[in-house]
């Protein structure tokens, strides 16, 4: 029955998708995030439910009348840097059917992520946009945070099964990153009733997160709240009370939690012994170093392997993956993808601080300063979590990208219109003054 129900509605969808493009890429953000494959046990289990979306909304997309071009601000610039270093990194290196379904993979995410951003034209299509991702990770966000209360965090939370975040440390800082995206739908929600609850949906999804028992997450959210009490106003209290609940969610948590948080700052040398987890990463992170140092321009998606750990590693026989954003990049594509990785959310950064400026004083765009502070509270969690992640290719912070970027555009088109007005409105009391004069 579940099967036949997304059937209907995937195809159903279609029309929709060929009178409004947009609507497609609502779709894509829900089957991308969301995954309703996962929830069937039959033909639609393995149905290609976002590459038949896909396809559909870019066809649509580009015989419609929605305007084709893209803001190229710096992170687009950059981003396109980092395709390319991964394109070459693919072509020039050892390729297996794993590595070339990988790939396609990567650069399918990519490119829609571009079709997005052409279509995130109004202030309404990026919060709708949002609002779908939000709602999709949510669910799972969510029954993860009432999971870890009814069950006192004794187990994991995990994500959907074919996921970026179907891991509990994945899931755990996607979590953390969606959380401010409720908040903010929150902090501009007139109905109380609405605002409370999501703001729950927020409060739940931190929760979630701890349940997952993530050291890196535990990392994030350390750096999230000090970057919130760097930047406090008033229109981030209500992540302030947020975060004032965090000593109660960490007091609330069992003895094999604090255990295994105890072991972040654990040192082998100091005569400790280290969780085995933690050594296999730093093991793992000095075999990608070294990879970059040997290979400074890419080593491959085929990079993670057991032959390049004998060569590479300094214990050799302990293979595991990267578990690192920036080893990840660093070691599989070289130093220049590393580069403009890096670059893309630096310049992103930049980007929603520059918003957040220039929307100070104006009453119509405050929604997009408050947006931009939320994002990069985002990007915050992303960018601290992501290091004991391998989440490079993970769409979701390329969407808070795009946003960010899309965002700015908007803030100055409607700057550009309000300095017009008064541009005219100065000439016309020049104008009448000087008349004034004349007659005088």
């Amino acid at each position: 029955m579940r099967d036949i129900l997304l059937f209907l509605i995937i195809v159903g969808s279609i029309p929709f998708i060929f009178r409004r493009p947009f609507f497609g890429v609502l779709m894509w953000c829900w089957v991308s995030y969301m995954l309703p494959q996962s929830h069937t046990w039959g033909f639609m289990f393995e149905f290609p439910v976002a590459m038949l979306i896909g396809v559909t909304t870019i066809f649509a997309f580009f015989i419609s009348n929605e305007p084709k071009k893209i803001a190229l601000e710096k992170p687009i610039i950059w981003l396109f840097v980092f395709y390319i270093m991964v394109f070459l990194s693919w072509i020039l290196h050892d390729k297996t059917p794993f590595i070339n379904e990988l790939a396609m993979k990567v650069f399918k995410v990519q490119f829609f992520t571009l079709v997005i951003l052409a279509m995130l034209t109004s202030r309404k299509r990026i919060e709708l946009a949002l609002l779908v991702v939000a709602l999709s990770i949510g669910f799972y966000g969510v029954k993860g945070g009432v999971f870890t209360i009814f069950t006192g965090g004794e187990f994991r939370v995990y994500g959907p099964s074919g996921s970026f975040f179907k891991e509990n440390n994945a899931m755990a800082v996607t979590n953390l990153m969606v959380a401010p995206v409720f908040v903010y739908f929150s902090a501009n929600q007139s109905d109380k009733r609405l605002k409370y609850l999501l703001l729950l949906c927020a409060v739940l999804m931190v929760v979630a997160a701890f349940g997952s028992q993530s050291r890196g997450a535990f990392l994030a959210v350390i750096a999230c709240a000090l970057f919130l009490l760097a930047k406090t106003n008033k229109k981030l209290i209500s992540f302030v009370i947020l975060l004032a609940l965090l000593p109660a969610v960490y007091n609330f948590m069992p003895d094999n939690w604090h255990q295994r948080m105890g072991t972040i700052f654990v040192d082998e040398e100091a005569g400790e012994v280290r969780e085995s987890s933690s050594a296999s990463r730093l093991n793992a992170w000095r075999a990608g170093v070294n990879m970059s140092f040997s290979h400074p321009f890419s080593r491959g998606f085929n990079a993670e392997t057991p032959s390049n750990f004998i060569i590479y590693a300094p214990d050799p026989n302990d293979f595991v993956a990267f578990h690192s954003n920036y080893i990840q990049v660093l070691g599989k594509h070289g130093w220049m993808a590393f580069i403009s990785y890096l670059m893309v959310f630096l310049a992103t950064w930049r980007i929603a601080s520059k918003v957040i400026m220039m929307s100070k004083n104006v009453e119509s765009l405050k929604w997009a300063g408050l947006l931009c502070r939320y994002l990069q509270v985002s990007l915050v969690a992303y960018l601290v979590g992501g290091a004991f992640l391998s989440l490079a290719y993970f769409d979701l912070p390329y969407h808070f990208v795009i946003t960010i970027i899309s965002v700015y555009v908007i803030v100055k088109k409607e700057l550009s219109k309000i300095h017009a007005v008064d541009d005219r409105k100065n000439y016309l009391l020049s104008r009448a003054e000087q008349d004034r004069e004349i007659t005088m």
